[in-house]
Parts: C-alpha cells; structure tokens; sequence
C-alpha cells in the first residue's frame, strides 16, 4: 500500500485552481442551455441532440479507457449493447418494468467487462484489442442466432417506457441528467488516488510494478468502470429509441466512440463529447442526402483530423487562446 500510494503522489496532484472553477461555471452553463433544447428548438432537433447526449456518455466511457489506462479496446460494444438488451430481455421474457431493467442494466454490462476484462487483460496492446475485438463479434453472433431468445437481427423492439418518459420533453430531460450524472462520476473518479494510479501505469507500467502496484487489478477495475458506463450509455438508447437491435455489439460500434474521441479531442475529458455532437450532426445532416453517408463523414472526419490532429476540443481552446490575447 505504502508503495502504490507513493505512485499516486508522483502522479499530478488534482487540486481546485481558477481554471478549474471556471471550468465547472462554464459546464453548469451549458447544462443550462442543454436543458432548454426542447422549449428553444423543433422536435427533430431535440432528439438529434438526445442522439449525441447517449453517444457522449458511450464516448467518455470508451475514452476513459483509453486515454486514462492507454487500453485501445474494440469491444465496448459489447456492454453497451448488453445495456440495452438488458432492458428489452427483461421486458420480453418477465415483463419486468422498465425500471428494474435500467438499474440492472449498468450492473449487467458491468459483470461482462469483469469476466471479458479478466480474460483480455492477460494479452497486451495489439493482442489485448485483438481479444476485445473476437468477444465483440462473439456477442454479435450469439445475439442473431438465439433468435427464440433475442429475436435474431430483427431484436427487441417496441419496447415500452413508463409514463413518466412517454413525453419527448420528459425523456430528454431524464437522458440530460442521467448523462450529466456519469460524466461527473467519470470526472471524478479521474482525479480519485485510483484514477491517478491508472495513469501511472499508463506512463510506466514496469515502474509501477517495481513499486508494488497491482497493475492487472487497477486495470481491470479501469476494465469494469468503462463497461458499467457503456451500459448505463445503453440503457440510455432504451430511452431513446426503445430498439435494441444486433448491430449495438458489433465491433464497428465499438470503432464509433473512438472516432467520436478522436474528432472531440483524446486529450481532453471534454474531447468525447464534442466529438459526439459533431459526428451526430454530421450523420444525421449527411444521412438525409445520401445513403453513403458513412464514406462522406470518414471522409469529413479524416479531413478535420489531419486538419487539427488535437481534435475539435483542441481547436476551440487555441481560438479561445487567440481572442483572450486580442482582447
């Protein structure tokens, strides 16, 4: 213990600064603005911004894993779907209300990412995503061929929400404050001893077991936490779209929040969830036009990164740069 907290304090110490309390004046802001969406824009505009809220959460998670424990995962899929069927199998088999099924969900995925993560964990970089990304398609397979159990590719549809979220209004808010809720868990946790010691282990893996760290545990934890998250992310798309469908377990939508993380900015917690809102809007803006829209937005999204290889997140804070020097 002694050795792993002197790990943590060579880590950067998490400590309020003006830049910090202006940060959280600034997320209280946009919060503000967020959950005036559906009194200030269309119906169509409020469930694309609901589209990128699930897909931010999805993107922390899957970022968190990446960029706080340098694991390159393409399978967290696998729980966000697991988030979502949790909800419809539950509904389809027992009649479970909606509520047992949306707490259970997070949990759920949670127990996967335990039993795939102690499995993974033992290979390293290209095998460790070569693992994530066979348990992907793994889970993909199972979901089309127990059709007597999962519907096939058809899946769980019609999935019906308590009263309470039957409102666009209602559902909006819920996924508003259920997403804002992980993403200040994750934020937290990320300046936490444990989130510190993750790091460190990023940096220096051999250093940190010199020191006593127990690396494959604080992964794995790290492993459990980004699957707990994508499932809540899934049980959010329950709300959303009440579909829970094959393609949510594939490994291409395990690639999506990474690109998502890319075209935010990797480097920045807030990186994600731009990158959400950006990819979201291109989609939905691009899909209406054709149907190739996936070739148009890579295409897009390779432009703006070779363009800003920091991320939109990045971009921003150079303009803001720029601006507070001319002022």
């Amino acid at each position: 213990m002694a050795n792993e907290a002197k790990v943590r304090a060579e880590s950067t110490q998490a400590v309020e600064t003006p830049k910090t309390r202006l940060a959280g004046w600034f997320s209280l802001i946009v919060f503000l603005i967020l959950a005036g969406v559906p009194f200030m824009m269309t119906l169509e505009m409020t469930l694309i911004v609901e589209s990128a809220l699930v897909a931010a959460l999805f993107a922390l998670a899957t970022n968190f894993l990446v960029r706080d424990a340098g694991l390159v995962s393409f399978g967290q899929a696998v729980f966000y779907g697991t988030g979502a069927y949790t909800i419809g199998l539950l509904w389809m088999h027992n009649r479970s209300p909606f509520e047992i099924g949306f707490v259970l969900a997070p949990f759920i995925a949670a127990i996967v990412a335990l039993i795939i993560g102690a499995l993974s964990l033992r290979a390293r970089e290209f095998y460790f995503a070569l693992l994530t990304l066979g348990f992907s398609q793994l889970f993909y397979s199972l979901s089309i061929q127990f059709y007597s159990f999962t519907q096939g590719d058809t899946g769980i549809f019609g999935i019906p929400l308590p009263d309470y979220l039957r409102n666009p209004v209602s559902s909006y808010e819920f996924i508003l404050i259920v997403g804002t809720l992980g993403t200040v868990v994750l934020w937290w946790i990320r300046r936490t001893p444990f989130g510190l010691t993750l790091r460190a282990i990023r940096d220096n893996r051999i250093r940190s077991q010199a020191l006593g760290v127990n690396v494959f545990s604080v992964q794995l934890a790290a492993f459990v936490i980004s699957g707990f998250f994508c499932g809540l992310a899934g049980a959010l798309f329950i709300v959303y779209q009440q579909h829970a469908y094959p393609a949510m377990l594939n490994w291409e939508a395990s690639g999506v929040p990474i690109l998502m993380s890319v075209l935010g900015g990797m480097g920045s917690f807030i990186g994600p969830i731009v990158g959400a809102f950006i990819y979201t809007i291109l989609q939905m803006w691009v899909g209406t036009e054709t149907q190739h829209w996936p070739l148009f937005v890579g295409l897009i999204v390779l432009g703006f990164v070779l363009l800003y290889p920091g991320g939109a997140s990045r971009a921003l804070s150079q303009i803001r740069q720029l601006w507070m020097k001319r002022g």
